[in-house]
């Protein structure tokens, strides 16, 4: 099999999984718009309208959430030893991380479509350039997994894998979160050259990380 065959071959693995048990996806959904939720309560109707503030607290809670869904996948993983069996096959580790990356960029991709959905709704948001806030969602999205699933392969068999993954990932993903944040804000106000502008950033932060996985994802599974 080719390497993308291999991938989409776990990417799918993975997906139907989720299907078969979406207490990980349901978890996420709930996670998130609790979030937002208590972001409309907490700060009222004036603060939390405010594009800066809306933009934050979605992305802080789409980060988390691809925590829990990350953490959720490989303890499926673990429970009967499969992830042992994927990796033991030719190219395996490749196709490891790449497939659970696509996963995960698919089930985000879900969870940050229905707490946009609700936040617009809830907090009235007034997005004036929405081309723009799809491409920042887009790929705010598909920047978020190649850092997770890279940090929870390198802790995998770390005992006190939930406290260090968030530990370890959450720095490397500031960047991004920063970006996404503008970004998300920027096309919510209008301001369309600093939407773009941000999206590029976010698209360099994902080859570069998804290239660094692909690199160092075979050693740190050792």
């Amino acid at each position: 099999m080719r390497a993308l065959d291999r991938a989409l071959l776990v990417a799918r693995r993975e997906l139907d999984a989720e299907r078969r048990q979406p207490d990980g996806v349901a978890a996420a959904l709930t996670f998130a718009g609790l979030v937002v939720l208590l972001e409309s309560l907490a700060l009222g109707p004036g603060r939390a309208h405010d594009p800066d503030v809306a933009s934050a607290v979605f992305w802080i809670a789409i980060l988390f959430a691809a925590v829990l869904l990350v953490s959720r996948s490989f303890d499926r993983e673990l429970e009967d030893d499969a992830i042992d069996a994927i990796v033991a096959l030719e190219g395996g580790r490749d196709a490891l991380y790449a497939g659970k990356v696509l996963a995960l960029a698919a089930v985000i991709a879900i969870v940050a479509l229905a707490a946009g959905a609700f936040s617009i709704v809830l907090l009235d948001l007034d997005v004036r350039l929405a081309a723009h806030l799809v491409l920042v969602a887009i790929l705010g999205v598909v920047a978020l997994p190649p850092v997770v699933v890279l940090v929870s392969l390198i802790a995998l068999r770390v005992r006190a894998r939930v406290v260090i993954v968030p530990i370890l990932a959450f720095p490397l993903l500031a960047p991004q979160l920063l970006a996404a944040t503008a970004g998300t804000s920027a096309a919510l106000s209008g301001d369309a050259s600093a939407a773009l502008g941000w999206t590029g950033l976010l698209a360099s932060f994902a080859l570069v990380y998804g290239v660094l996985g692909l690199t160092i994802v075979p050693a740190a599974i050792e």
